[in-house]
């Protein structure tokens, strides 16, 4: 039993939004800050979680818009066709439970003021919470819907085969707990004075100490850590621990369950930021563990996150890219294997090259823990390689625009041939991608193949962009595909060094003054001392700072045509265009799913 979809109407920030669960098990939401990534996790703890979550209970800030009118609805759909809904407009006291026909396995009786149970979704399939701010200590109680419930519950079962044995030695605890001085006594006393205070209630409670049951016993197990570095045999309590390594407990148990307990293992994790506390390494390395938690068990796995590292292109349809929009609310776009491949045929992709069996390895054969800050950009710029990835920031502050601060990317990809390949997974995503190219070719080689893979990509020619006016250092290709996109592609004269240092000639030629290009040069070579062509993108970044020191009021004519050529607004669209009739923001076509500004 697992979650196949959850639909979303009218809580908090989501208007209504239909999240389908990818077969990975894992679905990571990736978005600005107040998108409503946290809302989502929310809803489904309401539902499945620990707590219960009806009209009684809901806030002003739990409706959407603030406004009471706007009925709550919440549906989880499971594999096996059961459902767990929430409707706010048909009473609202709490989620009805039905199985694949549509009956109700719990049900409230107003008539009767009762509630009555064949079933709970709780049990059948929980959800563990951990919120950025973390309660480690609230996951460790053995609560019926808690983690550290059903494992007591899983090893309950598995104990019934020495029922008799363990009764036995029970047994043995309770006689010798007997002998223990005034215990047989306080316990009489506790249960005489228990029934005297009943004497004027129509009904008998009765009380006694009883042995351990195998559940009741493993509720008695207390999780210690060892600290080395003090001593071998020390043993601290969990609270004592480090933030991070709370963090880390809590998935090292359910990785544990999942392991040791396939057949009962189920539910649903639900993370704020996992990577809080976390150091880069335990990170990289937790997101790994995720999917082996998932891998063969009935747990999912949802989380937030604002760390590339736990996410990877390879899994792209285990993310989810939440934003927000003023009429529609928290919106959730989650890329299918299906979706990429047609998307890839359509631009240039040979039709026996690429299958959804296929397409993941395609991009995990390049994949880099960059490539991973794509997905939070509010505007993405691929570019070849590491000089155009550590210089554009340079350029672009140099002509007022702090790139970090307005959530744009420049994200190399290792090579003109990789262009296409992230091209088509970012712009399907939504996300605004721009692309910047150089022109240089070989007639034969690789320069030359890359060029066609371009060409086929985006609708061109080869000679479209080999083609650039002499005085000119870069070149504005408009391309499009009707119905399919519109893309702008900068290409570079030659490459970037031969674009930047025709525009610094130009400059001191029109204002009759040296040019110190090849004395920065030299000075950067002397100071970085690169071994053959390595750290040009270093040399690259040492010689423009230097340049715009010297000539402060220079400003390159290529990036001024880029700045020229783009929507810095970046609240606009994907390239990709949009089957419905939607508005069109500067000739480039709207889609519902773009990253924009938090509302």
């Amino acid at each position: 039993m697992k979650i196949k979809d959850i639909y979303i109407k009218n809580f908090r920030s989501l208007k209504e939004e239909t999240i389908v669960f990818p077969e990975s098990g894992i679905l990571a939401l990736v978005g600005a800050n107040n998108a409503g990534k946290s809302n989502i996790l929310k809803a489904i703890n309401n539902i499945l979680g620990d707590t219960w979550f009806g009209k009684d209970k809901a806030e002003v800030n739990d409706y959407y818009n603030r406004d009471c009118n706007n009925n709550i609805y919440i549906k989880i759909t499971f594999d096996d066709n059961r459902e767990i809904e929430l409707d706010f407009l048909n009473g609202g006291k709490w989620a009805e439970y039905k199985d694949g026909s549509g009956k109700k396995l719990n049900e409230w009786n107003h008539n009767l003021n009762l509630y009555n149970s064949t079933g709970n979704a709780k049990e059948d399939f929980p959800c563990t919470f951990l919120p950025a701010e973390r309660s480690l200590e609230k996951n460790l109680q053995f609560r019926s819907y808690e983690l550290m419930g059903k494992i007591a519950k899983s090893f309950n079962e598995k104990a019934k085969s020495k029922k008799m044995v363990i009764e036995a030695k029970f047994g043995e605890v309770m006689e010798l707990l007997n002998e223990v001085e005034g215990f047989v006594d306080f316990k009489n006393d506790f249960v005489n004075y228990f029934n005297a205070m009943q004497a004027d209630t129509p009904y008998k409670l009765k009380v006694d100490f009883k042995a351990f049951s195998p559940l009741n016993y493993f509720k008695t197990i207390n999780i210690l850590a060892n600290d080395s570095s003090i001593n071998s045999e020390y043993d601290i309590d969990i609270d004592e621990l480090g933030e991070g390594n709370k963090s880390l407990l809590l998935f090292a148990l359910l990785r544990s369950y999942a392991k040791n307990f396939k057949q009962d293992a189920t539910g649903i994790l639900a993370v704020e930021e996992p990577e809080i506390y976390l150091h880069p390494q335990a990170r990289r390395h937790l997101f790994e563990l995720l999917f082996e938690i998932v891998k063969d068990s009935n747990i999912q796995i949802i989380y937030t996150t604002h760390s590339p590292d736990f996410l990877a292109t390879e899994k792209f349809d285990s993310i989810g890219l939440v934003s927000k929009d003023p009429n529609n609310g928290t919106l959730v776009k989650i890329l299918s294997k299906v979706d990429l491949v047609k998307f890839s045929k359509l631009t240039g992709v040979p039709a026996d090259k690429t299958t959804t069996s296929n397409i993941s390895e395609f991009y995990s054969t390049t994949s880099n823990f960059r490539l991973n800050e794509g997905f939070f950009a509010k505007k993405l710029f691929l570019v070849e390689g590491e000089t155009e990835e550590l210089c554009f920031p340079i350029l672009f502050k140099h002509f007022g625009i702090n790139t970090d601060s307005s959530g744009i990317s420049f994200v190399a990809v290792n090579g003109k041939n990789q262009i296409p390949k992230y091209w088509r997974l970012f712009n399907s995503f939504g996300i605004q991608t721009e692309i910047v190219i150089d022109n240089d070719d070989d007639v034969t080689g690789n320069k030359r193949s890359s060029n066609n893979n371009i060409a086929s990509c985006f609708n061109t020619s080869v000679d479209e962009i080999l083609n650039i006016e002499d005085n000119k250092s870069l070149k504005v290709l408009q391309c499009n595909k009707e119905g399919v996109f519109n893309q702008n592609i900068f290409i570079l004269k030659t490459d970037f060094e031969t674009a930047f240092q025709k525009d610094l000639e130009k400059y001191c030629e029109e204002n009759h003054i040296d040019n110190k290009y090849q004395n920065i040069l030299d000075e950067a070579i002397d100071i970085i001392k690169p071994v053959k062509k390595s750290q040009k993108g270093q040399v690259a970044r040492f010689i423009i700072n230097r340049i715009f020191n010297k000539y402060p009021n220079f400003k390159p004519s290529f990036v001024k045509s880029i700045l020229d050529n783009i929507d810095l607004r970046l609240g606009g669209q994907s390239s990709q265009v949009s089957s419905e009739d939607k508005p069109n923001v500067d000739g480039l076509p709207y889609n519902e799913h773009n990253i924009g500004d938090p509302q």
